[in-house]
């Protein structure tokens, strides 16, 4: 067999073939058709011309059913940005669900939005649309939340305030008023750096770096008050987040649901979503990554379970996704079955289970015993009166 291959690369080099497997190509490099002698040659990864990736530094090459037909490998690491968790792409800025590590980015925790480089449900810095980031500690990371639950609903009477596309307390019971998303008592101390409260359960006014929305007063240097002002001074927001110009009292105006940044000459004009959403550039609306978008004649396909994405750049086909959830937890979506039990409700369908089981088991006893206890008497009854033989 060997000697039928030397036979083969003999004659192509005769006929001045240069034909090269993945193999015989250097690091950073890979096999494709040479037209010019039949053969093959080794071009760099970063090659897009001939089937490679833009800005790739080390590749390997993708199986025939695998390969685009303008992309022949898969990238194993960037020259400077960081690589797609595809493997696909070399990204300046890593997708929502991901952080970069190494040049790589990879997945967090799939309720985190984004997290504090690591993987555990603990580290989330952000969350998914109708989530909101409940910390420990004061630190700047913590686990996701549903939105107006737990220390977010605690003392809370209107729910309303929206800031990275999730609901705060807009208005607290007596005696409290809203800081960053939660009721704090109003005669606390630490309160007059931060709110002027009014009777009402709401902040009159801010103070420092924080800034008024909604009726409660969010730190523009942490999430989620970062998601809408970028810079406050003297308890007023001077720069929002959303591309916006800031209200007389200080406050944001909105994009619309889900959009992240809009225009600031038409708030109604989308140009980027929150996690979870893909812009639909024609109808300048958010998706969801596992829903369809149909425009002019073009179809965006969304992706079961796909909770980070982006759209084609065609504006047809398939999203581009990055992160696959793999529960039955939807982090973007509030309506769906969440596919599990508290530890509260399991114990309680455990007794209920417990209960009927000792119920059947009761009855089956009783019927049993009965059933025989009236066989018996049946039989004794039967052989009193029984005529004697003569």
């Amino acid at each position: 067999m060997s000697g039928k291959f030397l036979l083969i690369g003999v004659i192509l080099q005769l006929a001045g073939a240069v034909w090269v497997v993945a193999e015989d190509c250097s690091t950073g490099t890979f096999p494709v058709a040479n037209p010019d002698n039949g053969g093959n040659t080794c071009v760099p990864c970063d090659d897009s011309n001939n089937g490679g990736i833009d800005e790739c530094a080390e590749c390997s090459l993708l199986t025939s059913k695998t390969r685009s037909s303008t992309v022949l490998i898969k990238c194993t690491k960037c020259i400077i940005n960081n690589l797609s968790p595809l493997e696909d792409d070399c990204l300046t800025d890593c997708p929502s669900g991901t952080y970069a590590e190494n040049g790589i980015c990879k997945p967090c925790h799939e309720s985190c939005a984004s997290c504090n480089n690591d993987p555990g449900a603990a580290f989330c810095t952000a969350c998914y649309p109708g989530y909101v980031l409940s910390r420990a500690g004061g630190t700047p990371f913590g686990t996701c939340i549903p939105e107006c639950t737990e220390e977010f609903g605690a003392n809370c009477k209107t729910c309303t305030a929206v800031l990275g596309g999730s609901r705060y307390c807009s208005r607290c019971e007596t005696g409290f008023v809203p800081v960053d998303g939660m009721c704090v008592l109003a005669t606390a101390r630490e309160l007059t750096a931060v709110c002027t409260p009014k009777n009402d359960g709401t902040c009159e006014s801010c103070k420092d770096t924080y800034f008024l929305q909604s009726g409660g007063c969010y730190q523009s240097m942490m999430y989620p008050g970062d998601t809408l002002c970028e810079l406050a001074q003297q308890g007023k927001c001077t720069t929002c987040a959303n591309l916006q110009l800031p209200e007389r009292d200080g406050s944001c105006p909105l994009c619309a649901t889900n959009c992240k940044v809009c225009d600031a000459s038409n708030a109604k004009t989308c140009r980027g979503c929150f996690p979870g959403y893909y812009l639909d550039s024609v109808d300048n609306k958010c998706v969801k990554c596992t829903d369809n978008s149909n425009n002019n004649g073009n179809t965006i396909v969304g992706i079961p379970n796909c909770i980070s994405c982006v759209p084609p750049a065609s504006g047809n086909g398939p999203v581009t996704c990055y992160v696959v959830q793999e529960s039955t937890n939807d982090p973007t979506d509030l309506n769906t079955n969440k596919g599990s039990f508290s530890t509260g409700a399991i114990a309680g369908i455990s007794v209920v289970a417990v209960l009927v089981v000792g119920a059947l088991i009761g009855f089956l006893c009783w019927w049993f015993l009965c059933k025989t206890k009236h066989a018996g008497v049946s039989s004794s009854t039967t052989a009193l009166t029984r005529p004697t033989s003569s």
